[in-house]
C-alpha cells in the first residue's frame, strides 16, 4: 500500500511541475512595434490585399516596388524589393484566413548586421464594416541595429496604412446637375 501511495504522490508532483512549466511558457509577448489603423474597407477585401502580391505592392504607397514569390510551398518565401533599392527575403510562417492573421519572419541570410531575428504579424478584425489592421513586430539584436530596423519597419507599416487608406478613396465622377 505504501508503494501505491508513494507512486501516486510522485505522479501528482510530476504533473504539477509540468503544469507550472507550461504556465511559464504562456507569458505575454512583448512587441517592439505595435501600429494599428482602421481602414474603410471590408474585412475580406482587406485580407485579399495582404494575400495578393500586386495589391500588396499597391497598398505600400510606393514603399515597395516588387513582391516576388521565391517558393510557394509553406512556409511561403518571398522577396520584397523596396523603392530605395533595398530588398528583404521573408517567410510567411502563418497564414490563417479564418483568423485573419499572417505571421512573417525574416530569412536568416537576409538579416541586417547586428540583428539575430526579426518577425512581424498582421492581425485584421472587422470593425462595423471597416477593418482594423494591426501590425506587431519583434526584433532581437544589438540595441543600435534593433533601433534602426524598428524605425524601418515603422516607416513601412506607416506607408501601408497610408496606401490602404488611399485604396479606399474612390474617384466618383461629378454628376451633372440640372
Amino acid at each position: 500500500m505504501k508503494k501505491i501511495v508513494l507512486a501516486l504522490l510522485l505522479l501528482t508532483s510530476l504533473s504539477a511541475i509540468k503544469a507550472h512549466a507550461q504556465m511559464e511558457a504562456a507569458q505575454k509577448i512583448k512587441w517592439d512595434i505595435e501600429k494599428s489603423v482602421d481602414i474603410s474597407m471590408p474585412l475580406e477585401m482587406t485580407w485579399e490585399v495582404f494575400n495578393n502580391n500586386d495589391l500588396l505592392k499597391k497598398a505600400s504607397n510606393g514603399y515597395v516596388s516588387a513582391v516576388e514569390v521565391l517558393d510557394a510551398n509553406p512556409p511561403v518565401s518571398r522577396k520584397i524589393v523596396f523603392s530605395n533599392g533595398g530588398n528583404r527575403v521573408e517567410n510567411i510562417t502563418q497564414n490563417e484566413p479564418h483568423n485573419k492573421l499572417m505571421a512573417i519572419d525574416f530569412a536568416d541570410t537576409n538579416l541586417p548586421k547586428g540583428i539575430k531575428s526579426a518577425e512581424f504579424a498582421i492581425f485584421l478584425k472587422d470593425k462595423n464594416g471597416k477593418t482594423n489592421v494591426t501590425w506587431r513586430g519583434m526584433v532581437k539584436g544589438d540595441a543600435e541595429a534593433k533601433k534602426a530596423l524598428v524605425t524601418q519597419l515603422t516607416a513601412e507599416f506607416d506607408s501601408y496604412a497610408t496606401g490602404l487608406d488611399k485604396m479606399t478613396k474612390k474617384s466618383i465622377p461629378a454628376a451633372k446637375m440640372n
